[in-house]
């Protein structure tokens, strides 16, 4: 019969021993049998095993390859666990090159391709006619702080005509758009509302803030519809969602009559308000056909639609005229 060794070792260093040990002898004691082992280089010693028949070592080996499987399989199961979870969370791209492993021409042609597929539009919103500067408007309440009259910001103009304040929406023609919220501030300062006219897109949320040592309130309406109403002592702060489109027109209701604000809460992320000259400036524009809306809060609305040409900039001047 063929007997195969099975050593039995209490420490590592024993274990280690028999790998290449030279049997020398066998002594009989209790039904076992014990060989005298010898390494070269280690102390020799005397080692207690135990002869296993050709089965016994057979289904030996067989457990030991049966546990090494299922160790493997626990450990892919794991590493596809957590690979999965990265990927849900986006630390690991799916479907797509990172962009440090991404060869430069193909970002260079990717920007190419950007540039052809879209294009701009400027220019200025001026005014014709005579223009008079409008009045400062008279303070009633708190004039200790606030002084007699405050600035006029319903109707600017500077530079050649150029007009202030005027909000411009593009609206693709051909397709639906998706507009990204932000974060936009609404103060109090100097008894009046900074900034006077802001445009935002729908979904965006609104911090107001007093900045002044006074009480304020911030009252925002929608057409006839209240959106808030809220006061604002000088050490509080509110956030609050623009949830409508439209034109939010907002006032303060502590006889503060003076004061006015608007936000122009727009479906489109194609937006501008012109500078102190009149200038607008859009960019990145997708190529194709838009309706243009040009919005002040004394000239009132215009419109007009353009087609913008992909790799090109266009020169667009929006004219209101002063009766």
């Amino acid at each position: 019969m063929t007997y195969k060794l099975m050593l039995h070792s209490h420490t590592r260093s024993e274990h280690s021993l028999n790998y290449r040990a030279h049997v020398k002898s066998v002594h009989s004691h209790n039904g076992m049998k014990k060989w005298y082992a010898k390494s070269p280089g280690v102390r020799s010693r005397i080692i207690p095993v135990r002869l296993l028949t050709e089965n016994e070592a057979g289904d030996n080996n067989s457990r030991s390859r049966d546990r090494n499987i299922e160790r493997r399989s626990i450990a892919l199961r794991r590493l596809g666990t957590a690979l999965f979870c990265l990927i849900c969370v986006g630390v690991l791209p799916f479907g797509q090159e990172t962009l440090a492993q991404s060869d430069p021409r193909a970002v260079a042609e990717n920007e190419v391709f950007s540039t052809r597929h879209t294009g701009g539009v400027s220019g200025r919103v001026v005014v014709t006619g005579r223009y008079e500067k409008p009045k400062p408007l008279p303070v009633f309440k708190n004039r200790s702080f606030c002084g007699a009259q405050v600035p006029n910001e319903s109707l600017l103009v500077g530079r050649e005509n150029g007009l202030r304040n005027a909000v411009l929406t593009l609206h693709p023609l051909d397709r639906q758009v998706s507009v990204l919220p932000m974060q936009l501030v609404l103060d109090n300062r100097q008894c009046a509302f900074a900034p006077h006219v802001q445009v935002a897109p729908v979904g965006s949320e609104l911090l107001l803030k007093n900045s002044d040592p006074i009480l304020h309130t911030v009252h925002a309406r929608l057409g006839r519809d209240t959106l808030f109403n809220v006061g604002l002592p000088n050490w509080r702060r509110v956030t609050k969602r623009l949830e409508r489109v439209g034109i939010v027109r907002i006032d303060c209701d502590v006889l503060h009559t003076w004061m006015s604000a608007a936000i122009v809460v727009s479906d489109t992320p194609f937006f501008a308000v012109t500078d102190g000259s009149g200038r607008f400036n859009l960019g990145d524009l997708p190529a194709g056909g838009y309706g243009m809306e040009v919005w002040h809060e004394r000239l009132g609305a215009k419109s007009m639609k353009l087609i913008v040409s992909a790799g090109m900039s266009h020169s667009v001047d929006v004219v209101y005229s002063l009766k």
